[in-house]
This record gives structure tokens, sequence and C-alpha cells, in this order.
């Protein structure tokens, strides 16, 4: 009896610490739960936030999902706005329902293989990692100012006399119309609450944006792209052409998004040329949710290149444009250096409405004018007047304060972030709200509206250095049945346009009138950097279909007619041929471009086409 009772006694011993060891397992168990949970939710969010856009109040941050309700309503809202901005409208959806999210559904194999590439450069390199966090942050701040901002209406875009027709600049030319405050004010119309918005949005971003960048954000010289999709193949051109003449500068192109991020391009054929891909939405990951509530497209991804490339000095290159030489000395001589911003012309007059200069608090003299710009002779010269001035016989862009004559071109584009930076993000600004809002403002439906205008424009506006290329740029074609087809733009040198500028001023000196013309005309002139292939671009299989250089009946021309040799200094076009051989025909690489075009067809007609240059090359001058 008394054996039994000991036995029960221990059994019910073992059965509490039975209970205290199942408790205790239990509550390992919660916890471990608990922070799979964490893990996965975690690993799935940071993941969708690449791939998508994301509203910032439907994240839960560090926390699962099932935690954070709690947190809604509870957070402080800040109202530091010096007027009442209208903010974009936040989605009702959740995160999970985004497209491409991996809470809604899996990710395609291509998209995971991407990502993995992407991650793989920031996760080598702790410093690379660094950098990247401290971007974020820099970027985030930025953006929230800039959406801050948003004007509290839209501008109805009202012409009442229709938009700008635009005159090319030519000042000998005595039947184009003076650009003069009065007449530009005929086309674009503001309404009182349209200014006063405008003007409220741009005192406010000026006063919050940063002189700076964040020290050690950016180094060094590099090239910028912007890529994706199409303007891979282009890209991937102009960076060969680069290091087929020399170049030794390092290459950073842009991915906007991960439909026209190519894999083979980014992760083995572009490293192998020392360029980079910058994929877009991996800079605003994480916390800084915010930023990528912002909409960017088209023109707006150039300044956004500009800021997310690891660059201290940058030179944007559009995709199609294409040096024809290397241009590495750029960044080492004037007028960079002092200058820290370089713009080159375009073909046409500027057509700033001037309601821009009162939204941006600029003065507009009334009794000082810029050095009048001639186009044939490619410089600006002082003019002589008399006071006072009759306003409305003066170009509204020839009075100091506006930006001077000619408009832009931004095919390509130098800037430095450590002199200019504020401009930068300035003009990222403009172009954010381009479309809506400056874009009309700056060129009121002229030819070429878009980007153009804003770096100079945010330079004048905080008066800044700057150059502006002397030299006219060259309209590049051939005649076809007896027309002119302009087929891409000729840049000139700004190293050797600097010099060539100082040259003339000497001259101007001691000699007047004919003498020193006749004197200019013996000097040795800028040569022609960079060609803007704009129309048609570069793609040699769609230039056959769509008879750019080919006709119906089998007859080949060049494009740019028989001039390049003197300008460049080679033979341009067979360069570039050469370039499309090595890289889609001798080296056979995969480029989306030409995914479902017949390799051999493809290469046939380029061989054919380098054949025709090359009968040809005594054609030239």
């Amino acid at each position: 009896m008394d054996f039994l009772s000991m036995l029960l006694v221990r059994a019910r011993r073992l059965t509490r610490r039975h209970r205290v060891v199942t408790a205790f397992c239990l509550a390992v168990l919660v916890v471990v739960v608990f922070l799979l949970t964490l893990s996965v939710e975690w690993n799935a969010e940071s993941l969708a936030s690449i791939i998508t856009v994301k509203t910032p109040d439907d994240s839960c941050k560090w926390l699962p999902s099932v935690f954070c309700n709690w947190r809604k309503g509870l957070l402080p809202v800040s109202d530091d706005k010096p007027f009442k901005a209208k903010t974009p409208p936040t989605s009702t959806s959740s995160s999970s329902d985004l497209p491409g999210n991996p809470l809604a559904s899996p990710l395609p194999p291509s998209y995971k293989e991407k990502l993995d590439a992407i991650r793989s450069y920031y996760s080598a390199s702790k410093a690379a990692r660094k950098k990247l966090d401290m971007g974020r942050k820099f970027y985030d701040d930025i953006m929230n100012t800039i959406r801050t901002a948003k004007p509290a209406s839209d501008l109805k875009q009202d012409y009442p006399n229709g938009k700008m027709t635009p005159d090319r600049y030519e000042l000998r030319d005595e039947r184009l119309l003076t650009y003069s405050k009065t007449y530009l004010s005929k086309y674009l119309k503001l309404s009182k609450k349209e200014f006063d918005d405008l003007k409220a949005s741009h005192d406010f971003v000026l006063d919050k944006l940063p002189e700076k960048a964040p020290t050690g954000l950016y180094s060094g010289d590099g090239i910028v792209y912007v890529g994706g999709g199409k303007f891979n193949w282009l890209t991937l051109l102009s960076v060969r052409a680069l290091r087929a003449e020399g170049c030794e500068l390092p290459v950073e192109i842009l991915i906007p998004t991960m439909e026209e991020y190519e894999l083979e391009l980014c992760s083995r054929i572009f490293p192998a040329m020392n360029a980079r891909c910058i994929y877009l939405p991996m800079q605003f990951k994480g916390e800084q949710l915010s930023a990528t509530k912002l909409e960017f497209s088209g023109y707006q991804y150039k300044c956004l290149a500009i800021l997310l490339s690891s660059f201290e000095n940058v030179l944007l290159l559009d995709s199609d444009n294409v040096a024809a030489y290397a241009p590495d000395h750029l960044f080492k001589h004037e007028p960079f250096l002092s200058k820290g911003l370089i713009v080159w012309p375009d073909f046409w007059k500027r057509s700033t409405s001037p309601d821009y200069f009162k939204i941006a608090n600029i003065q507009l003299s009334q009794s000082e004018l810029y050095p009048k710009y001639d186009e044939k002779y490619g410089e600006y010269r002082p003019q002589e007047y008399e006071l006072p001035l009759d306003l409305d016989k003066i170009p509204l862009h020839d009075r100091v304060g506006a930006m001077p004559d000619p408009s832009s071109e931004s095919g390509q584009l130098m800037i430095s972030k450590r002199t200019h930076m504020k401009q930068l993000l300035l003009a990222l600004y403009y172009n954010y709200y381009g479309p809506t809002h400056y874009y009309p403002l700056f060129s009121q439906g002229a030819a070429g509206e878009g980007d153009k205008e804003t770096f100079l424009a945010a330079t004048i506006v905080t008066k800044k250095s700057f150059y502006q290329v002397g030299k006219f740029l060259d309209a590049l074609g051939n005649l076809r049945d007896g027309n002119f087809n302009g087929n891409g733009m000729g840049q000139f040198d700004p190293v050797q346009d600097y010099k060539w500028q100082q040259e003339k001023e000497k001259l101007r000196a001691k000699l007047k009138g004919n003498e020193y013309f006749e004197a200019v005309d013996k000097l040795r002139k800028p040569k022609m950097l960079f060609v803007h292939a704009n129309y048609p671009k570069l793609n040699p299989w769609i230039m056959k279909n769509e008879l750019d250089t080919i006709d119906k009946d089998g007859k080949r021309y060049r494009l740019y007619g028989l001039g390049m040799k003197v300008r460049t200094g080679q033979d341009f076009e067979a360069m570039v041929w050469d370039h499309m051989d090595t890289l889609l025909c001798d080296l056979n690489l995969n480029v989306e471009a030409f995914k479902n075009v017949d390799r051999k067809a493809l290469c046939t007609e380029i061989k054919e086409h380098k054949e025709f240059l090359k009968t040809t090359e005594y054609t030239l001058e």
C-alpha cells in the first residue's frame, strides 16, 4: 500500500513538471512563430517595395501587418506648411493589392533573378550599402519637400491666341518678330489663383531645398544615361563608342522599371565596359516610401538620373547621343572647373512666359542688356544701346535677369553637384511639375517643350554661374528628292569653344567691323563632339524597314551628309556601323531590342550598309 502511495505522489510531481515544461515550450514556440512571421513579412514587404510603388500610410514598416492597425490615428500630424498644399490622393488599396507584390502573387522567376543581381551589388560591399542608406534618407527628404510643394491648383493651360509658333534663332532675319515682354505675354494666361498658388509653391520649395548633399554621398567624375526598353540598345551603342575612342570615365545607366531591366545587359555586358545599371525603385526602398508616391516619366528621368548617380561631377548624355571622341577632358578644364554647369544651344529662340519671372521673384533689368548672341559667328557680343530702353523693341531674353538666348538642347549637359546641388534639386522640382505647370511656362507650347530649360532656369533663379556653349549647333541630315531631311544635331566641344571665345575677345579689343570678322574666320573652330541622333534612332533594323538608310528601290543613303569627317575628324557613320557590327554580329550580344529580329538577316543588313559607307567615303569633305 505504501508503495502505491509513493508511486502516485511521484506521478503527480512528474505531471507538474511536465506542465511547466509544456508551458515553457509553448512560450518558446510562440516567440519563434512571431519572429518567423516578422522575418517573412519584412522580407516580403522589402521585396515588394523594390518592385512597386507603395503608399507609406499602408506600410507597417518593420511590424507584421496584424500588429500595425493600432498605430493608425496615434501618430502626430505635422502642419509645417506656409500655404495650403494640394497633395496627391492616397491609394485606399493595401500594399498586397499592388501588381508584382509577392504578397499578392509569386514573383515571376525572371524578376527574382533580376532582384538577386541588383541586391548583390549592395550586399557585396559595406561601403555601397552605407551609401545606399545615406542616399535613401536624403532623397526621401527631397521628395517630401517637392511633394509638399505641390501647387494647390493645376494650370488650365489657357492659350487665347494659340500656342507659340517657334522661330529659329537667326540674328539677321528682319522678318522675325521681337520676343518682347509684351509679345510673350500674349500666349499662356494664368488666372490670379493659378499665379498665386504657383508662386506660393515656388517660394516654399526654394526656401526648403538644401544647398548641399550629405558628405560622402557623391564622388568622382562620370557619364550618366537614362536607359530602359528601347533605350538600352542605344545606350549600349553609345557606351561602346566611348570605349572605342579611349574614354575611361565610369558610366551609370538609370533603369526606371523592372520590365525594362535587362539582366544579361546589366549583370554581364555593361560591367565589362565599366558601366553599371542603377535600378530606380531601389534608391527609394525601405522606410522612405513617401518618395515613391511621386510618379516619374519621360523627361523627368534625366534629372533623377543625375541625382541618383554616384558621381559628383556628371556628363549627362541622352541614350541616342554618340560622342565622336572621348570627352574625359571636359572635367579637367575650363569652363567646367569655374562654371559648374554647361548647357548647349538649341535652334530656337526662348519663349518663356513673363509670368515665370514674377513667380520666381526675378527682377528683369530695365536698363541693362546681355551681350547679343550671333549664331553665325557663335558668340555673344556686347550690345550698344541708349537709355531709357524701349522695352517693346527689346527681346525679353536680352534683358539681364532672364535666361539668355538661344534656348537649350538637353541631349547633353554637364553639372557639378558640389557647386550646383540646390540648382539640380530645383530643376527636379521644375521637372516633376513640368507637364502640368513649368513646361508651359518655359516654352508656351513652342518646339521641344520639356526639360531643356529647367536646368538653366534653376541656375538663373539662384544666381549661380553657368556656361552656354557659343558655337551654334549643326543641323545634320541628307538630301532626298531634292529635300533636306534633318536626322540629327551636332554639338561642339565646350573646352575648345571656351578657348575660341577668348581668342575672339582679344580680336574684338583691337579690330572692328569686317576686319574683325575676317580675322575670326581664320581662327580654328571647335570640333563637333556630340552627335545627337534623335531621328531616326540608330536601330539598324528599324531604319531599314522605315526606309531611312535605304529606299524602296534599294538605293542607300548616308544619314548625316558629307561634312562629318571635317567636323569630327573621322567618318562618323562608318564608326557607328562598325560598333553595331561588333556588338550584334561579332559578339552576338543578346539585347531585347532585337529579340524578335532574325539575327542573320540583321547582320546581313549591317554588313551591306557598312560596305556602302566604305565605298562612299571618298565623297566626304
